[in-house]
């Protein structure tokens, strides 16, 4: 069992100093960093997704980056954000001026609706075994864990496909996901089991004596 006592031990052992006003004891519901957090479930900031539901159109480059830093705060809610966000980089990159055309109108507009109901994110398990879902063709993946009849969502992931990595074979694409998702996910690799599945026919691929 946790135990207070014990954590401030630990805290005084390495001069550790608390703010007793930003300390909550026996909570079953509270907020860390930017997350809201209780024993089963994990919760999306919702000043940060107001705060992108409030925003209308855009009038200047600042703006757009506001959006994206906005963004970048839930991208472990959202399904490839790497795709959803992918149309405000492509404002910032815009040499001459700026211009905020319908197309990019059009993408705040769904990432706004996908938004306003984010996924709640599952926590994982001591030893637990966990799903990692990879999608080759947009290069995302998603990590779940069995919860009953259900997988449960725990942390989304997404990586955009640069040009030169477009021309890579299907294979590449799917070690490509992969790296990305090890690399982000690092502790839950080093933590617990890992199973990783894919939309890709590895079998077919194996027993291809030319790999």
């Amino acid at each position: 069992m946790w135990k207070p006592s014990r954590m401030l031990q630990h805290s005084k052992k390495f001069g550790m100093k608390l703010n007793p006003s930003k300390c909550t004891f026996k909570a079953h519901r509270g907020k860390f960093l930017v997350l809201t957090v209780s024993p089963r479930e994990i919760e999306a900031n919702p000043k940060k997704i107001e705060a992108i539901i409030k925003m209308h159109s855009f009038k200047s480059v600042k703006e757009v980056q506001k959006l994206i830093g906005n963004i970048a705060t839930l991208k472990g809610f959202i399904s490839r954000s790497s795709d959803k966000g992918f149309p405000f980089f492509k404002v910032l990159k815009k040499i001459e001026g700026f211009s905020w055309m319908e197309h990019f109108q059009a993408s705040f507009e769904h990432l706004k609706k996908y938004i306003a109901l984010p996924p709640l994110l599952t926590k994982l398990r001591p030893g637990e075994t966990q799903l990692l879902y990879l999608v080759v063709s947009k290069g995302g993946a998603v990590l779940k864990r069995e919860e009953g009849p259900e997988c449960q969502p725990i942390y989304y992931v997404s990586k955009s496909i640069q040009e030169p990595e477009e021309r890579y074979p299907q294979i590449e694409k799917l070690a490509l996901a992969l790296v990305a998702a090890a690399r982000r996910l690092r502790p839950y690799f080093q933590s617990n089991p890992m199973v990783v599945l894919t939309n890709h026919p590895l079998e077919k691929v194996l027993a291809n004596p030319n790999i």
